[in-house]
């Protein structure tokens, strides 16, 4: 059955999630109750797929796509464009269910049912579901826990990798949260919605959620989504309070807050102060200046006890260029972090021998 009010192309969920967050557990629970609709499957995993062929509408082997020894969202994009063509012209069904590996970005694979002729003329991308493993969140982000090894199998930072697809989504499912005390949990659930203010957030154990909660939604707005970061609303001066939003919920000590200035950073004080890190600050992305490369966007991006600054572009002939940083935390001392920073800007006479200072961030 083709849903009311849809067009002849058919809706698409992508599923995304770290390793072990719950995404096969979702898929197969959909495929158990598909209410009504006719679901089609792809999944791209590193290993053994663990989707029962025989609960896909069919009930033959071609239901469900197996793309594996790659990534859909870089080397296996171009078969992921092939198997859903090919999908769409052999299969009749209703929506397609892709569950992408733990180890692909959300953002490029949906580039490709936004982009790609041959896609768009078969589906319309309808909602980006990110299934977060809240215990792993937990522990990612808790600066007590020891980490032997921070590194995600795709070869990313953990944190980057969680907040990525945070960050990126229409509906955002806290699982395993039965693993996570209650008062930690509620933490958990006030710093995701502070990184992703959009998405409709549901806490669940084993990806417990009803099929029109992830299928054919009508949610996705890739604009709406691309700006929804937390960070992203911030620079935009779109933030919300936590006691303003209409669920009434606390905070529990989650807070954000943009630093502005047109003065640039000394490099050494204020690679020294990124070094240190003010405690409680989880996330933080933005732009600085450095008197040693004016015409040079430098980024910062933290997220967790990943942290990384660099050249990231340079100003435009337009641009008003400016340090503009958002840090997102709990119980974070707002004020003690303007002064810090405030004491890394160059000083009047430092500024007027800009070029003097030697540059220790990196250059590409």
């Amino acid at each position: 059955m083709m849903t009311a009010g849809s067009d002849d192309t058919r809706p698409v969920t992508l599923v995304s999630g770290t390793l072990g967050a719950g995404k096969t557990t979702l898929v197969n629970r959909i495929l158990q109750n598909q209410a009504g609709y006719d679901v089609a499957v792809l999944v791209n995993d590193m290993g053994e797929i663990n989707v029962d062929a025989e609960l896909v509408a069919g009930s033959t082997d071609e239901d469900v796509i197996d793309l594996t020894n790659g990534c859909i969202c870089c080397r296996l994009r171009d078969d992921l464009t092939d198997e859903v063509v090919r999908l769409a012209d052999e299969r009749a069904f209703d929506c397609l269910l892709v569950e992408a590996s733990g180890v692909s970005e959300p953002f490029p694979i949906a580039k490709t049912f936004l982009e790609e002729d041959e896609v768009t003329d078969r589906y319309r991308l309808d909602t980006m579901v990110s299934v977060l493993d809240a215990y792993g969140f937990w522990k990612e982000f808790d600066p007590e826990t020891t980490r032997p090894d921070g590194r995600h199998p795709g070869g990313r930072e953990l944190a980057n990798v969680l907040v990525d697809q945070v960050e990126f989504c229409d509906v955002l499912l806290l699982n395993k949260c039965d693993l996570v005390p209650d008062d930690a949990i509620d933490e958990v659930e006030a710093v995701a919605r502070e990184l992703q203010p959009r998405a409709s957030l549901y806490r669940t154990t084993y990806a417990d959620v009803s099929p029109e909660t992830v299928l054919d939604t009508g949610l996705f707005d890739f604009d709406a989504v691309r700006r929804s970061a937390g960070w992203k609303r911030q620079l935009a001066g779109e933030h919300e309070d936590s006691h303003d939003r209409a669920d009434g919920e606390g905070d529990h000590g989650v807070s954000s807050f943009c630093y502005e200035s047109t003065r640039p950073f000394h490099p050494e004080r204020f690679n020294t102060w990124i070094d240190e890190w003010p405690s409680g600050v989880y996330r933080a992305k933005g732009f600085f200046l450095l008197p040693t490369r004016s015409e040079t966007v430098m980024g910062l991006n933290r997220a967790g006890p990943s942290v990384t600054a660099g050249p990231i572009g340079e100003w435009r002939a337009d641009d008003e260029p400016a340090t503009r940083l958002v840090f997102i935390g709990t119980d974070v001392d707002e004020a003690a972090i303007r002064e810090q920073l405030a004491d890394c800007l160059l000083t009047d006479e430092e500024m007027a021998d800009a070029d003097a200072f030697s540059d220790p961030f990196p250059t590409a």
